[in-house]
């Protein structure tokens, strides 16, 4: 029976659920892709129909169930909204699937492996370099607009914002901290985007 592309991309769907799924409950070393096609009830040779190897299957992840789907989510005109409008909207995404619990249980995994094995940052630190590179370009281009003061260095700006960000995320997430856990999402996005207004607005 031939591939359709709804079919090819439910079957995609349900291998990354399933990989997911398996990560963070083995991690990511332990796992195998007969684990994988074990819990999505496929044979482990489609698997590799859909993904070449076990390390290309975890790309996908981050790809699709991660922040970093919000790349692929911009729009041209989103790029042209002032920092006041767009910031708060990123935010606001990225916290929601950061604090997804399925996303959650991959990323306390993967943590622990890391410290374990420099060799896996390799991946994560492409995807959070892909990010911080964006934003760059974005304040970059509020600064020739004349929305962001000419004399601020966008790279810092950058880090700054993707800092304040991660703090919230591992003192509500891992330290379970209830002085952090107190906040909404959108009161966080408001923190940290009118702190960084503040800072960066033309006078």
């Amino acid at each position: 029976m031939a591939r359709t592309p709804k079919v090819v991309e439910d079957r995609r769907e349900q291998i990354i659920k399933a990989a997911m799924h398996v990560f963070a409950q083995k991690g990511y070393a332990r796992a195998t892709n007969r684990d994988v096609a074990r819990e999505a009830g496929i044979t482990t040779g489609l698997i590799y129909y859909y993904f070449e190897s076990k390390e290309a299957l975890l790309k996908a992840v981050l790809e699709e169930r991660s922040p970093f789907q919000i790349l692929a989510q911009i729009t041209p005109e989103m790029l042209e909204l002032p920092p006041e409008i767009l910031l708060p909207q990123l935010i606001l995404r990225v916290l929601r699937i950061v604090e997804n619990e399925e996303f959650l249980g991959i990323l306390r995994v993967l943590l622990s492996e890391l410290l374990h094995d420099p060799q896996m940052l390799s991946l994560p630190t492409t995807f959070i370099q892909r990010m911080l590179s964006f934003l760059g370009m974005y304040f970059q281009a509020q600064i020739s607009k004349g929305t962001v003061r000419p004399d601020i260095k966008a790279d810092v700006v950058t880090h700054m914002m993707a800092g304040s960000i991660l703090t919230f995320v591992v003192r509500r997430q891992l330290l379970h901290d209830p002085e952090a856990l107190r906040y909404t999402h959108q009161e966080i996005a408001d923190a940290v985007v009118n702190t960084l207004l503040d800072g960066i607005r033309p006078d």
